[in-house]
């Protein structure tokens, strides 16, 4: 998620105890910045359509709305995503 949306939604966010590279799912770097994430929020109760989900996200420095969806969350939830229009459905 980006910190300017998560600053916008007054989420509380902290340092990562544990800093990791960003990777592509087949393991690949992602050229992005400097190729690390440095903060995480809190967790956060996210209820959608009678769905409640208790998740946290890293904080990327990315648009202002923007927020990348991470491949156990998508397993987990398996969201309708329509490409065309960028909505997710979950």
């Amino acid at each position: 998620m980006s910190l300017i949306a998560i600053k916008r939604i007054k989420l509380s966010y902290r340092q990562k105890e544990s800093l990791y590279l960003l990777v592509t799912i087949s393991g690949d770097p992602i050229l992005y910045r400097n190729d690390m994430i440095y903060f995480k929020t809190e967790l956060v109760k996210i209820d959608i359509k009678r769905k409640t989900i208790i998740t946290l996200f890293n904080v990327l420095l990315l648009g202002k709305d923007k927020a990348v969806l991470e491949m156990p969350f998508l397993q987990e939830f398996n969201p309708k995503i329509d490409w065309i229009t960028r909505e997710v459905e979950i």
